[in-house]
Formats: C-alpha cells, structure tokens, sequence
C-alpha cells in the first residue's frame, strides 16, 4: 500500500455551499416537491419564507458502464433523478489507506447561487440545487454498477506530479509492472509559469499479458485556461492495474472527472472509460 496525497477538495466540486442551505428532505427521492418554512429574518419579525424544490429538467440516468457522483453541491441537472435509489459503493480515504466499500448517499434539494432567484413566486421561493452526501465521512467518490467488487483496502499509486505540461510525462511502478502517462501537444509561454494549449491529450503506455500497450486516454483541440489533472490512481477492480481517476476538461469552468477501469479494457488496451462526471462552476 503507497500513499497518494489527497488533492484539494475544491478540485472535486462544482457550484460548493454550504450544507446550511440544503432543505431538509426525505433522502430517497430528490424528485418530490418539498415545502419547508424557514425564518427570512431575524425571529423577532416573524418573518417566513417558503421553499419549492424544481423538479423540472432533471437529468436522466447516464448510459455509461459504471455512474461516478462525488460528494458536494451541484446543479439540479448535474444529478441525474433518482440516482440515490442506486446501490453505491464509495472509495474512502481513512488514516493513511484507501478503502473500498458499500454505502448510501443522500440527495436534497439546495439553493443554487448562480441558477436561483432570491424573488418570491406566489409567496414561494423555487430552489434547483442538488446537495450530494453519505453516511460516512472521507469519501473521495461514489460509484455504482460495479459487479462482483472485493470491498476492503485499495492498494494505490504514490505519484510525484498529477499535472503534465505539453512533452512531460509521469513514470510510475506498481505491483511490479512499470507504466508512464506522457503529454503530448503544442503549448505557448504566456508567462514564467503559464501556459496555453492546443491539441493537448494523455497517453498512457505498460504491459498487459507480455505484451508493450500504448493508449490515447484523451487529448482536446482547444483549452482555456485549463490543464488535465490526474486526481487519484488505484486498483478498483482487483486486476493488479491501477485504475485512474482524471479530470480531462479543457476549460476552467467546467469539471469533466472520467473513471477509467482497466478490467473493461478492449483487447490491445490498458483502459477503458467507464464513468463520467461533469460539472459547471459558479
């Protein structure tokens, strides 16, 4: 077991508030219409205000092999409806070491700071968030529809670096076998440490049964002001291959995190994307 250092929470979540603002609802079902009363003011004024959750535009199930959510505040269509009635199982990092388990997440409705109004409508104020958490603490992400998992700990990758500039590449062992994830692109100096991107991707080259695998994990035409990010590498699946967790969005607003598995791999590959979750900024 190799410790990989947690990242910054802020590069997990999208729109993040306060679990202040979250309305309390039952945790099965985010699609229901809620009504609350809550004081606007100070309680002297016995002021109230009422909230309706939106339940209109909901997002449908992903058709991906495998659904990935992370913990945190998001808009209403970044949830897709009814994603809390799945069976889910979270990698969670506790004293030191990563573990894999079964756990339930809760879904409710919360203001969203960008898409909500602050104006009552027939003396109701809509609310479109979607506040995501578990039972338990430290989870890094969820995942649901992954058959036949060991739960227990997962042996992780130590890495030296999770950013590449163009023509950089990241060397790692595990389990014996050596991999390298190299960057490739045109990139131009903006600054001393600032660079934009064009035609930009990963590559990712090991072993798989003997035999020297080479694989485009993605790459982008165009970037703004962004730069993919390798968040976390372990073996999931049990296979012996560290499965990657990236950010691959080439914009700054916009989280894509992709889960790549390499058991779902086709035959001449190391992976194979099996979850995708993307969200927009404030």
């Amino acid at each position: 077991m190799r410790k990989l250092l947690l990242l910054p929470v802020a590069l997990f979540f999208g729109c993040k508030q306060a679990a202040d603002n979250a309305v309390s609802s039952p945790p099965t079902d985010h699609s229901i219409t809620l009504v609350e009363e809550e004081p606007k003011e100070s309680i002297e004024d016995k002021v109230y205000v009422t909230y309706e959750a939106d339940t209109t535009g909901l997002s449908a199930e992903p058709s991906t092999p495998l659904k990935l959510l992370l913990e945190g505040s998001f808009h209403k269509e970044e949830v897709w409806q009814h994603a809390e009635k799945k069976s889910w199982l979270a990698v969670f990092y506790e004293n030191g070491t990563y573990y894999l388990r079964p756990t339930t997440i809760q879904i409710k409705p919360a203001y969203d700071p960008v898409a909500d109004s602050d104006m009552e409508v027939n003396g109701k104020r809509i609310i479109s968030g979607r506040e995501v958490t578990s039972q338990d603490s430290n989870a890094v992400f969820f995942l649901t529809g992954l058959k036949n998992y060991k739960a227990g700990t997962i042996d992780t990758v130590a890495l030296s670096r999770n950013i590449l500039p163009a023509n950089k590449s990241l060397s790692y062992t595990f389990k014996g076998k050596s991999y390298s994830i190299k960057a490739f692109g045109d990139s131009t100096k903006l600054s001393e440490h600032e660079y934009a991107y064009q035609n930009y991707g990963w590559k990712v080259s090991g072993t798989k049964k003997g035999k020297y695998v080479e694989q485009v994990l993605a790459q982008d035409e165009y970037f703004d002001d962004s730069i993919y990010t390798l968040l976390w590498a372990g073996d999931i699946d049990r296979d012996g291959t560290p499965d990657l967790l990236i950010d691959v969005s080439n914009h700054y607003n916009v989280s894509s995190i992709v889960l790549f598995l390499s058991s779902f791999a086709e035959k001449g590959k190391l992976y194979e994307k099996v979850a995708l979750f993307e969200t927009v900024g404030c």
